[in-house]
């Protein structure tokens, strides 16, 4: 009875026939709804995110529910070149990789068994708007080659659902340090030979303790293979408040990643996080100009977590046989990644503003220009 159930689940999702002409839909960004492509018929997805809840990190591995990529109609490919594990329409016969660009890439066995995702945001950025963004994005910056202009006709974009985990936790942390004051006395010295008055800085030491209590809600960590959680920092933040159901016909007509972090890899980069602003919280408590000895001390409890998908555009180029990253954030836009920079144009920069301190200087002594 379950392989019946299981099979029919399978049929239900790689065929999503159009109820107006037969031909497949598949999930539009420009309208936020499933789309016949063929006739234009548009089918509203279901917003409902009751089933977004947290599990227990304590005992994730006992209340895991399995996803198995090829049981809603995705192939899963594994890059040979950046090592990424992603996911592709069943269908799809040539494919490279959104991470790197590179071709080398193996179709797995049909083996796979994951946390299976609990919510989704859907992208609500279209492939034109990801093509116009990065076109504006390419153009810009007088430091970078100018036939880099040349690459806004590139057709190397692709929008991919990346896999996240969100972490939870309870903390209570108590502080000890020593804030530093500012303050200035007035000194006479001796400069060429002639007295002159001063003001010198000095620091007045206060000891100060306490504690902080705080609750991190949603601590996002990338679950990537092909993407670092500082490139990703730049694109943030996603609007939790749309993630909606996991539903795997969101993914229809789109790529997705399969995440290569566990839960529990994920969670000692989350606690790393919490510690970080933990300390920041800790020292805005401490106060004082500057700061120093200042140790902190935390519990965690109750710790939970979410396996969640997120929409991203990602773009991988080459100049000069460097590899270079484009990233959109498949929800609100916000773009960011790296380019080349012309070292001819720093140089020449460079160059004019010294003939202009050159130009000043003999000006001064020609006596053109008084001091």
């Amino acid at each position: 009875m379950e392989n019946l159930q299981e099979q029919q689940f399978l049929n239900d999702i790689v065929r999503v026939p159009c109820p107006s002409c037969g031909s497949q839909l598949t999930y539009s960004a420009g309208t936020q709804n499933l789309r016949c492509a063929h006739c234009g018929y548009q089918e509203m997805i279901n917003n409902a995110n009751d089933l977004v809840v947290e599990k227990s990190l304590s005992d994730a591995a006992d209340k895991i529910v399995n996803f198995i990529p090829e049981k809603v109609g995705k192939k899963v490919f594994d890059c040979q070149n950046c090592g990424s594990k992603f996911m592709v329409e069943h269908d799809r016969v040539r494919v490279n990789c959104g991470f790197c660009g590179s071709t080398n890439v193996n179709l797995e066995a049909y083996q796979h068994n994951y946390i299976h995702p609990v919510g989704i945001i859907p992208f609500y950025i279209s492939r034109d708007e990801a093509e116009t963004r990065f076109s504006e994005w390419i153009r810009k910056g007088w430091f970078h080659p100018g036939k880099l202009k040349n690459l806004a006709k590139i057709d190397m974009l692709h929008g991919i659902y990346i896999p996240f985990w969100t972490y939870d936790a309870k903390t209570f942390s108590e502080w000890q340090g020593e804030a530093g004051f500012y303050y200035y006395e007035t000194r006479t010295v001796r400069i060429n030979g002639k007295m002159q008055t001063q003001q010198i800085r000095k620091t007045r030491w206060v000891y100060r303790s306490g504690d902080l209590n705080h609750f991190f809600d949603d601590v996002l960590v990338v679950a990537s293979a092909g993407l670092s959680q500082n490139e990703i920092n730049p694109i943030q933040p996603y609007r939790f408040e749309e993630l909606v159901n996991f539903d795997a016909r969101l993914m229809l007509g789109w790529e997705s990643e399969i995440y290569q972090l566990e839960v529990d890899k994920g969670y000692q980069i989350a606690d790393t996080i919490m510690d970080d602003r933990i300390r920041n919280m800790c020292s805005a408590q401490l106060g004082g100009d500057t700061q120093r000895n200042l140790k902190v001390h935390s519990r965690k409890s109750d710790q939970t977590f979410k396996h969640i998908i997120l929409p991203l555009w990602i773009c991988s180029y080459q100049y000069n046989n460097k590899n270079y990253r484009f990233l959109i954030n498949g929800q609100t836009g916000k773009v960011a990644g790296t380019k080349p920079i012309s070292w001819i144009k720093i140089a020449i920069l460079v160059l004019l503003f010294a003939i202009f301190i050159a130009g000043i200087v003999w000006l001064k002594k020609s006596g053109i220009i008084q001091s």
